[in-house]
């Protein structure tokens, strides 16, 4: 039963979902405006060109800490779609004939890591670095630093960095480490590795992304009395005063009520354009930069790699930084995944292609060579924002913008969360604008 107050929610993804199911719980009602045709925000998915086969626009994989993505997945009716995995294993190739993995026990990560390390695959003295290093993420960094100094001052250059930083940079922070926040990448790490072995563990999907999350809402959203909007693009907002007073779809205007809140859960650089002329409110999130992802789907028809875990990191890799699999799939389907680089910037599709295909044959040797394999490519230009050291100040807090219009709250991954751009910084946003409603 609703009180009476009406919550519009901007923007469908992961935050936006999080929120309107917040907002619903706390007796609003709640209308949920998505531009796109489903939710999920920058994890759906769509059918390849031939195959017609579901492919997820970027390679999302989550940690077993993921506790907000959890809750969300429990409302949608899909935590079970997942191999929750008990323990992190990853695995390492160097090239054709070397590999090495990273095997952690079922015991605290703490007890777990210092063992899983000395049986690392590298020099005796890397692999005494590397235990060194990961005792000292629990220090933090100072915020003016990049992880790249954080590895310099730590003395984890060479090996230990190659092998279990950067790959580890890559898949949390989706930029390389000389742009990544020492101080966001090491909480992300804290919370991952200072407690059980599942909580640093993967969580793999079974199911493209739009399964998960897009397909779902639909019926949990009708479920919980939410009015869910898709191919509703909000163009502007119109203001009063200290308020927002519309919502502007194209054409259609939406008129917002005295007792009425508006929740933003878009993009930065989506809110942006919205917020029109008030630059007073742009200023600082309107700088951010954003990073990319980059994914190589590949069928095999002849010869395929052989299948050495869910996640393999390709140790000194460029462009790809990992292949994946996802559980339960023919072992001659696999990905290849780049993060935060932009070598692929003005680059045709098949020139994308004929990248991968040699990155694999590199790493695999040439028994990998397979002119007949289809390979579909998957661009997403602004998956994640830059949390560089400078992006710190330029990110509001979940809630109301500083100076900002007094009913229109923000959320989103972007925000000042304590945690890299993540699904679950996405989640945690979103919770945290729900606290600061009050009772």
């Amino acid at each position: 039963m609703t009180s009476g107050r009406r919550a519009f929610v901007l923007g469908g993804g992961v935050a936006g979902m999080t929120a309107a199911f917040g907002l619903s719980d706390r007796g609003f009602a709640v209308e949920l405006l998505e531009s796109r045709k489903q939710c999920g925000g920058r994890a759906f998915s769509s059918a390849a060109p031939k195959t017609q086969r579901r492919l997820d626009n970027g390679y999302h994989i989550m940690l077993g800490c993921y506790r907000g993505m959890q809750t969300l997945l429990r409302r949608l009716g899909t935590e079970g779609d997942f191999q929750q995995d008990r323990s992190l294993t990853m695995a390492y190739r160097f090239g054709p004939e070397r590999t090495a993995s990273l095997r952690l026990s079922r015991l605290p990560v703490p007890l777990a890591m210092p063992w899983a390390l000395l049986r690392l695959g590298i020099g005796f003295g890397a692999r005494l670095r590397a235990f060194r290093g990961m005792a000292s993420v629990m220090w933090g960094a100072d915020k003016t630093w990049t992880f790249a100094e954080w590895l310099r001052r730590r003395g984890q250059l060479g090996e230990p960095d190659q092998v279990m930083w950067r790959p580890l940079c890559r898949a949390v922070m989706n930029v390389e480490p000389e742009d990544a926040s020492a101080a966001e990448f090491l909480a992300a790490l804290r919370e991952a590795f200072l407690g059980s072995a599942a909580s640093a563990a993967f969580w793999l999907p079974k199911k493209p992304w739009g399964e998960l999350l897009g397909d779902p809402a639909l019926r949990a959203f009708e479920n919980e009395g939410i009015k869910l909007r898709t191919g509703a693009r909000v163009t502007e907002l119109k203001f009063e005063g200290d308020r927002v007073v519309a919502i502007v779809l194209g054409d259609e205007v939406i008129e917002v009520g005295a007792d009425d809140t508006v929740v933003s859960a878009m993009p930065w650089f989506a809110l942006r354009k919205v917020l029109g002329d008030h630059e007073a409110l742009t200023k600082a999130f309107g700088t951010l930069r954003s990073s990319p992802i980059v994914t190589a789907y590949f069928t095999m028809v002849n010869q395929t790699p052989p299948d050495e875990g869910p996640v393999v990191a390709l140790v000194g890799g460029q462009p790809f930084h990992f292949l994946l699999r996802t559980p339960g799939d023919p072992t001659a389907q696999f990905a290849l995944l780049s993060g935060g680089n932009r070598s692929f910037d003005g680059k045709s599709v098949a020139e994308i292609t004929k990248i991968a295909k040699q990155q694999l044959q590199r790493y695999y040797g040439s028994a990998c060579t397979d002119d007949d394999a289809e390979v579909v490519i998957r661009k997403e230009q602004h998956a994640t924002f830059v949390a560089d050291p400078a992006s710190a100040v330029l990110r509001p807090t979940p809630g109301r913008l500083p100076n900002g219009p007094s009913n229109l709250l923000v959320c989103g991954d972007w925000t000042a969360t304590g945690l890299p751009a993540t699904l679950e910084g996405a989640t945690r946003s979103a919770e945290k604008l729900l606290a600061s409603l009050p009772n």
